[in-house]
């Protein structure tokens, strides 16, 4: 046997080695009308392999991966959907499962707890919105610093902020901690620590605190007002805005539900942030959210029949 049929034979083995895992499917996709798998046009259902793009229309789109979790894009929206994340490039989506990220605009969504749901909804410029449905869940940026930490039913939002790093801004109620000051901001539920001269007179009293971050969870104090963090409300307003199946116009627009269905809860999202002071963390403004990702129709239920929902 000469040395070219030897390598042929190789190289042939080693390719049909490769292939079906490389091509092998890690779910399916389906909704009720047409939508685009990797740019071309599906109508019904069809199978989703790792890092398939997909976009929808006028139609939403269920997808139930191998694995179990459920993924739902809302109409007119995109994303790239891979084994263990979702990168979400417009409108919105929702994700019911566990260890799944949902990166979207250099933020990173973790959940912290088995079986949660989130819905992640991209709105103007460089805002995002994210809902805890169930479960909680951490929110970073693309370089690991925490800028929120989200509870069952918290909706929060986010926009990067203009201009290089500017300082942490923080607002909730300082305590000593095993010898530590710290101070857990009212609206992002982020911890950290304080450090500066004449910091132990506000103990025990609602603050809000300028300064540089020397580590992830540490802030160097720049400037501290007392009394400063607006209402007493908590970044778990809006529960029912971030639960519930309707959605008001701006849900409506970014989540593709249609327009018959009640807009109460995209009234109480935007309730969210009344009376939350806005935190500022690694460039990130952190504030109540405005019902953005209040917009994709109803959860639990809708996913176990591996059908798209009417």
């Amino acid at each position: 046997m000469s040395f070219r049929i030897i390598l042929i034979v190789l190289l042939a083995s080693c390719l049909f080695g490769i292939l079906p895992g490389a091509i092998s499917t890690i779910g399916v996709a389906t909704a009720n009308g047409s939508f685009w798998l990797d740019h071309s046009q599906v109508a019904g259902n069809a199978n989703v392999f790792d890092g398939s793009v997909i976009e929808t229309g006028k139609a939403m789109s269920d997808l139930s991966l191998t694995s179990g979790l459920k993924i739902r894009l809302g109409m007119d929206s995109r994303g790239q959907v891979f084994r263990g994340r979702l990168e979400l490039e417009q409108g919105a989506g929702q994700v019911s499962g566990s260890k799944y990220l949902v990166k979207a605009r250099g933020l990173r969504v973790f959940p912290v707890t088995s079986s949660a749901t989130v819905r992640v909804a991209l709105g103007p410029k460089s805002l995002v919105e994210v809902a805890a449905v169930t479960g909680s869940f951490r929110v970073e940026t693309a370089a690991g610093i925490r800028v929120a930490n989200m509870a069952p039913g918290a909706a929060l939002s986010f926009t990067e902020q203009a201009g290089a790093a500017p300082p942490t801004v923080v607002c909730g109620d300082a305590e000593r901690v095993d010898g530590k000051l710290l101070l857990t901001d009212k609206t992002s539920g982020v911890t950290v620590e304080l450090s500066g001269a004449g910091l132990t007179q506000y103990i025990g009293k609602s603050i809000s605190v300028t300064g540089n971050r020397t580590g992830n969870d540490a802030l160097q104090v720049l400037s501290v007002k007392r009394d400063a963090c607006g209402g007493a409300g908590t970044a778990a307003a809006g529960v029912a805005a971030a639960a519930g199946a309707g959605a008001g116009a701006a849900g409506t627009a970014a989540a593709g539900v249609g327009a018959g269905t009640a807009s109460a809860a995209g009234a109480a999202g935007a309730a969210g942030g009344v009376g939350l002071s806005t935190a500022a963390i690694a460039g990130i403004a952190v504030a109540g959210a405005t019902g953005l990702g209040a917009g994709l129709a109803a959860t639990q239920g809708v996913f176990s029949s591996g059908n798209a929902s009417k």
